[in-house]
């Protein structure tokens, strides 16, 4: 048996044997890529708009994935070389179906699959124009953080699959927190990471220097020098370069070289415009045609990282329980103390969670009004402009000339309001990123206190978790236009001569057009508190769960008694004795 195939073989025991449910997505990423075979996975990973789908369309030659102003990609797409066209769908029930290329955005598209309601588990194309590039495959994620939570965590849970990834950021609007956290999270799944920096074409050559200095200063503060914490990434193609990339001056158009030594992960300008084609060459010349050339040492060296890090969690594990198993009794029972109060106080840490979730759904309404007041002055000034220009068209008895107001107000506003839902997306899901920040500081904090009592109580640290709080950003809230008018004015309205009164029913048209604007600015804002509430209480829900399972697993580890501790040992010592054995 293969070294690596021993510590897949113990580890899978371990988790079995201790119920450590948490490591089984990784088992199943080591088993697949122990599996090994001739192609490497080149995930691109980025939020929404950042230029992912574009990048692979100008990669293949073609449009073959839908682009476009809202989100798009609803599943994992793989794109790879084959000598016909052809495009394949797998549902989750097992069941492929071959369609032609022009069907694909049926399939991977947001608006003709919402939701993945047709149950695609991913597309496959094969294209002639991708020989070059075998035998990588190239695979196209649903953007992080897009409108659609679904497409986040489609994304999140593909990523133990990761071989390469690059990560696309639009180069005027680089490296957010999201980006840097999303980093993070790549580097517990693959050494082989690269920034590529899109929309490249907006930039000057001045522009693209401070942009590269601004991006290496930001991935310096956040994983040091070497962009790993300490341990450098290794070389993507192994060309005996730092990062894969020999060091070289900038060229004219401002193409600066990506990373020189110890310049931390790979940073790529790119643009799809046809004049800057050099920028495609020197991606493909200096991260792709290394990587295939490197191919095998390339795959050894993902498949190890993958291994490592998953050993390293279940040693830590193993530490805990031998600690427990070994100890005197009183250091055993101390730590069951500490863990017994931790559960009669979780009912407080339940309700602190539900006080904070009713204050943040409650100050979401009066945030919302507050910032969307200069956009109602705004709307307020355009109705009554347009709706002036319009009344000389409208030669009209009252109550048709009220029905018409009435349509073209309805026009307006769901049009109006559907742009402020779009537009404003952002602004309306802050209180659930808030949130969510605030849950994960609490919860880093309640995980400190667990490992203070396991460190105090049995000498054994506990490696930090990462706690990952899924925001459930709703869905944009159908605009539903109401009107109340007196009815009066409207039944009688047939008596009114609008020869002598034109002017002043004119002026409460617009009276009510300005009124209408803002009532129905406040209802889209209390429909989108109302689902923003409800995202809130499931970020609350998860933390809950976690906070939970955190108790319950060291719970479950400090039992071990020391009946249990020579198998416990034999464990841990057989992991870690085939971990030292891994070429």
């Amino acid at each position: 048996m293969m070294p690596a195939e021993g510590i897949l073989d113990r580890v899978a025991g371990v988790a079995d044997e201790l119920q450590l449910a948490s490591l089984r997505p990784q088992l199943a990423a080591c088993r697949r890529q122990a599996a090994g075979g001739e192609s490497i996975d080149v995930a691109v990973f980025g939020r929404f708009k950042a230029g992912k789908s574009s990048f692979l369309n100008h990669l293949a030659g073609r449009d073959v994935l839908p682009i476009g102003v809202v989100p798009l990609t609803a599943v994992i797409t793989r794109l790879r070389y084959g000598p016909q066209e052809r495009a394949e769908v797998e549902f989750l029930d097992g069941a492929r179906k071959i369609i032609a290329l022009d069907e694909i955005h049926l399939y991977v598209a947001e608006a003709q699959n919402p939701k993945n309601r047709k149950g695609v588990a991913g597309v496959t194309m094969d294209l002639p124009s991708l020989q070059p590039l075998a035998p990588l495959e190239f695979v196209d994620t649903p953007g992080i953080g897009s409108a659609f939570a679904h497409n986040t965590e489609a994304t999140l849970n593909w990523l133990p699959n990761v071989g390469a990834a690059l990560l696309a950021v639009s180069a005027d609007a680089p490296l957010s927190e999201r980006d840097l956290a999303f980093l993070d999270e790549l580097r517990r799944h693959t050494p082989k990471i690269v920034v590529l920096l899109t929309k490249a074409d907006l930039l000057t050559a001045p522009q693209r220097h401070e942009v590269l200095a601004f991006v290496r200063d930001q991935l310096t503060q956040r994983f040091g020098r070497n962009g790993s914490n300490g341990q450098a990434p290794p070389a993507p193609g192994g060309n005996g370069h730092a990062n894969g990339i020999p060091p070289g001056p900038d060229d004219a158009k401002g193409n600066v070289n990506p990373s020189g030594p110890n310049g931390g992960w790979p940073v790529f300008f790119y643009s799809i415009r046809p004049e800057e084609h050099a920028l495609k060459e020197q991606l493909q010349r200096e991260l792709f045609l290394p990587l295939i050339g490197g191919r095998d040492r390339a795959v050894r060296e993902i498949a190890r990282h993958k291994l490592v890090s998953l050993a390293r969690q279940t040693l830590n594990y193993l530490d805990v329980a031998l600690a427990a198993a070994t100890q005197e009794d009183s250091a055993r029972q101390a730590l069951q103390e500490s863990l017994a109060e931790e559960r009669r106080q979780f009912d407080l840490l339940r309700a602190e969670f539900q006080v904070l979730a009713r204050e943040w759904s409650a100050q979401a309404l009066d945030w919302f009004l507050a910032q969307l007041l200069p956009i109602q002055d705004n709307l307020q000034t355009r109705v009554t402009e347009e709706l002036r220009a319009q009344f000389p068209r409208w030669r009209l008895r009252l109550p048709r000339l009220v029905e018409a107001w009435r349509e073209w107000l309805r026009t307006f506003l769901n049009r109006e309001l559907s742009e402020v839902s779009r537009s404003q997306r952002a602004m309306f899901c802050t209180p659930l990123r808030k949130t969510q920040r605030h849950l994960k500081r609490t919860l880093d904090a309640f995980h400190d206190r667990l490992a203070g009592h396991a460190r105090r109580a049995l000498g054994v640290p506990l490696l930090p978790r990462e706690f990952a709080l899924e925001v459930d950003e709703p869905e944009t809230p159908p605009v539903d236009v109401a009107f109340a008018f007196d009815v009066a004015f409207t039944t009688l309205g047939h008596l009114v001569p609008l020869t002598l009164f034109r002017r002043p029913v004119e002026r409460v048209l617009l009276r009510k057009a300005r009124y209408e604007v803002e009532k129905n600015l406040s209802r889209l804002a209390a429909e989108w508190r109302d689902r923003v509430a409800a995202g809130i209480a499931h970020l609350i829900r998860q933390a809950e769960d976690q906070a939970a399972d955190e108790i319950a697993t060291l719970e479950q580890l400090a039992a071990n008694s020391p009946v249990k501790a020579p198998r416990l040992k034999a464990l841990r010592d057989d992991l870690e004795q085939r971990l030292l054995l891994l070429p």
